[in-house]
């Protein structure tokens, strides 16, 4: 007995690694995880940053004799309260990385190493990489140890809190999905074994754990003007005249061409005299170029009109000058996080299409190679958040109908318009639900074959028994060129016949696909890139109906970003389109929020039949003129194809 008791410490932590053995073999992940997106070559593992979901690393060889001091550390490691809001597999790991060691990693003697104190002092300065500080409970840098059972406590808080550091910088604060099921995002969380054992070769620990960070470039920029505004107060500037000039909020929208006496306080705010004397007043050219750069600059509508929203942004721009707004601050850490949850490598050729900035870029060798305006997602259809590998590139492409679409827009159609009567009108020909597919140009088919469309009674057909393909043309709604990434939501980039949607300055009007502005400049500048072809090889290939298969794949990530940090270091802010930012900062400042899909049941779709009916959910499209009233002309005139159904159903109220 006395022998059992002068070595508890021994058996105890005997006792402990039979626990941390079982723990490091018994990890399960719930049902329900998401799907495991792909990661481009060369990035690293991910894991995910759910707490509770963790498998743990197999458990190492226990050291034959522990000391008391580890042992202790054992001891806290196994206590549910002192390890309370830890993440499981963190616990596990730190100990499976004590069992098998008979040393401390962060206390020497009586207090801390200097190696330890840098990392207390860089994880206390995590406010400066965008998390929250408030979130490590760390030990005192300069604490005196006098015995093995505080030791123990030292290095256990600092083990756990370097450990939550690691999470946080890679993501792991939360899980996207839990944010949102657009989210569709798998940050490349480190495995804590892993870190634990970097920490312990590494010379400089407070190092590596911030080139945890991410390295992406946007990342960087985003944290340098974080850095900026969290800075210490300093001697004030000498104060900009110009921003001290403010317009009358109320005053009158003011186009070019236009004399007003408010673009004489104009010019003085954006510097820009007159280039003739006595035209202080006038809004000419220049001047409304200048205030095209500004509303670009601040998520306005770059209309280059000096209406209520640009006199108000001028105004408030001087007001930020003393201090800092707090929301675009913590804006800025929103973005930041989503940077977190990017692949480590992206590739070095990629296409990044940002959702809330209507823009689509291609990457190489970080530069910029392409640049232009796309379509995306109506809210209630929005375009998700994932990565994906494009494959090919398909010219003149045919459109097979989505089972979104052929459940929510075409099935109703088909239904009432299978007895004949006021749909069998709207589309003539005969025929009901006959005559909606001729209109459209559909093709039918049943397990592959073609069906007559005439032979099947369409008002109680299962249209999951068929499939309807619009082969290629003008009215195809994926134009003549699509570029395909294969992934779980049917979304990809595409060509449209809806050009005059692109000079909206907001573009939220598809069912979930992306459009692309410029599609065949796209082609070329991958075809380019990929396999050595000029303008001529790619033209020709849009004469056809080739699917052209790169050798190369590119990454595209689909990014939800609201704010961008341009090359000269400004920041721009975009609309949260569909109401992310808020969410995103209550699930990374620890606030529950329960997971939204805001998509319908069946899928993000590609693109529809009536997609022109979302033209008006965000900024008005270009309306057409209706036509003049006459008589009605019958029924059984020639079918046609309407652009889409909203628009055979005006053309028919019309007449």
């Amino acid at each position: 007995m006395s022998l059992l008791l002068a070595n508890r410490p021994a058996v105890l932590a005997a006792g402990l690694l039979g626990f941390c053995l079982l723990a490091g073999g018994a990890g399960a992940t719930p049902n329900g995880d998401p799907p495991v997106m792909p990661v481009p070559p060369g990035a690293a593992t991910a894991v995910s940053p759910a707490a509770d979901t963790q498998t743990p690393s197999a458990p190492v060889t226990a050291a034959a004799v522990t000391t008391p001091a580890v042992a202790a550390v054992l001891t806290r490691l196994q206590d549910k309260a002192f390890t309370s809001g830890y993440a499981a597999d963190d616990i596990a790991a730190a100990l499976q990385f004590y069992g098998a060691r008979q040393d401390l990693l962060w206390v020497s003697g009586t207090g801390f190493t200097d190696r330890a104190k840098a990392v207390i002092a860089e994880i206390g300065r995590a406010d400066t990489w965008g998390l929250d500080a408030k979130a490590f409970a760390l030990p005192d840098a300069k604490a005196v140890m006098s015995d093995a059972d505080a030791q123990g406590v030292a290095e256990a808080q600092l083990t756990l809190a370097a450990l939550t550091y690691a999470r946080h910088a890679k993501g792991g604060r939360t899980r996207p999905l839990s944010i949102s099921q657009l989210i569709d995002l798998t940050p490349p969380v480190r495995d804590p074994s892993t870190v634990l054992k970097d920490l312990d070769a590494n010379s400089d620990a407070a190092a590596y754990l911030t080139g945890l960070h991410p390295k992406h470039e946007q990342f960087q920029r985003l944290r340098t003007e974080l850095v900026k505004r969290l800075g210490p107060v300093e001697p004030p500037a000498p104060v900009d005249e110009a921003l001290l000039v403010k317009l009358p909020v109320s005053g009158a929208t003011i186009k070019t061409g236009s004399l007003h006496p408010d673009i004489a306080l104009l010019r003085k705010r954006l510097k820009l005299p007159a280039s003739f004397a006595g035209e202080e007043t006038l809004y000419d050219e220049k001047l409304a170029e200048a205030v095209k750069t500004f509303q670009t600059a601040n998520g306005l509508k770059a209309n280059g009109q000096l209406n209520k929203r640009t006199r108000t942004a001028l105004n408030r721009e001087g007001e930020g000058e003393t201090k800092d707004n707090p929301r675009d601050t913590q804006r800025l850490v929103i973005n930041m996080e989503r940077w977190r949850w990017m692949p480590e490598d992206m590739g070095a050729s990629h296409v990044l299409n940002n959702v809330p900035e209507y823009i689509t870029r291609m990457f190489k060798d970080g530069k910029v190679i392409f640049k232009e305006k796309i379509v995306v997602g109506l809210p209630e259809w929005p375009t998700p958040s994932f990565s994906a590998e494009m494959k090919t590139i398909v010219f003149n492409p045919s459109w097979g109908v989505p089972d979104g679409i052929k459940a929510k827009e075409l099935k109703p159609r088909l239904q009432k318009a299978g007895g004949g009567g006021f749909f069998d009108q709207l589309f003539g020909g005969g025929g009901g639900g006959a005559s909606v597919i001729k209109a459209y140009g559909f093709t039918a088919y049943r397990n592959g074959r073609p069906v007559d469309p005439y032979s099947v009674d369409w008002s109680s057909a299962d249209l999951r028994q068929y499939s309807f393909i619009q082969p290629p043309g003008a009215q195809n709604p994926l134009g003549f060129v699509k570029f395909m990434f294969p992934n779980t939501h049917d979304v990809y980039m595409h060509d449209t016949t809806q050009r005059h949607l692109f000079a909206q300055s907001k573009r939220p009007y598809s069912h979930g696909c992306i459009r692309v502005n410029d599609p065949m400049r796209f082609a070329e500048v991958l075809l380019e890139q990929d396999k050595g072809w000029g303008k001529d090889r790619a033209a020709q290939a849009r004469r056809s109906s080739e699917t052209v298969t790169l050798d190369n794949h590119i990454w595209v990530h689909n990014v939800y970003l609201t704010m961008w940090a341009e090359d000269d270091g400004r920041i721009v802010n975009f609309g949260d389109v569909y109401g992310l930012d808020n969410r995103v900062s209550k699930a990374i400042g620890g606030g529950g929020v329960r997971s939204i899909d805001t998509r319908p049941a069946d899928d993000v779709e590609t693109a529809s039949i009536s997609d022109d009916a979302a033209d008006e959910q965000a900024e008005p499209a270009p309306k057409k003129k209706k036509p003049a009233k006459s008589a009605k002309t019958p029924a059984s005139k020639p079918s046609t194809v309407p652009g889409s159904f909203s628009e055979a159903m005006s053309g028919l109220v019309a007449n």
